[in-house]
């Protein structure tokens, strides 16, 4: 497998794997399409700026041999005192084969600094990945934990996230 950096025309193919995020989150969120059928693509950047960086991990199709997107992620916060992991997905077929803790410990080890990342209290599975790649990548102990209020949802349990120290 291959990390590397979103090219400013690939951000299309991010955008498409991004209806896959939502589409995966939508249980958890309780989220429906819009009337053109896509989810919400609030969150989504279109570009990477001197703040914003994607990353799409590719592996060789297992029909053409072309390098194929299996997951993306997006780091916001580069030039603010903390980088923060908006966004990680994986494709379910590249999933529980490792892919995903090497896409994240990847992108964390190419940006020094101080790290959050947010997860749903009802994505317990999210819960275990999180705690897991936060071992690896800042150390056991090394690391909080805290739920925080979903902005605008007061009736909704909070995010859980994770903070390097």
């Amino acid at each position: 497998m291959l990390v590397r950096e979103v090219a400013d025309h690939e951000w299309h193919v991010v955008a498409w794997m991004w209806q896959c995020f939502k589409h995966d989150l939508a249980p958890i969120v309780s989220a429906l399409p819009y009337a053109d059928g896509r989810y919400a693509t609030q969150g989504l950047p279109t570009a990477t700026t001197p703040d914003v960086a994607g990353y799409l991990a590719l592996q060789n199709h297992p029909k053409t041999g072309d390098p194929s997107p299996v997951g993306f992620a997006v780091v916001e916060g580069l030039e603010g005192p903390r980088r923060t992991l908006s966004a990680l997905w994986v494709a379910p077929v590249a999933r529980r084969a490792g892919v995903g803790l090497v896409l994240a410990l990847d992108v964390i080890g190419r940006h020094v600094g101080p790290w959050e990342v947010a997860f749903q209290h009802e994505n317990v599975a999210a819960g275990r990945f999180w705690r897991r790649v936060a071992d690896q990548a800042f150390g056991h102990g090394h690391w909080v934990e805290e739920q925080r209020p979903v902005p605008g949802l007061p009736d909704v349990p909070g995010d859980h996230w994770i903070e390097s120290l």
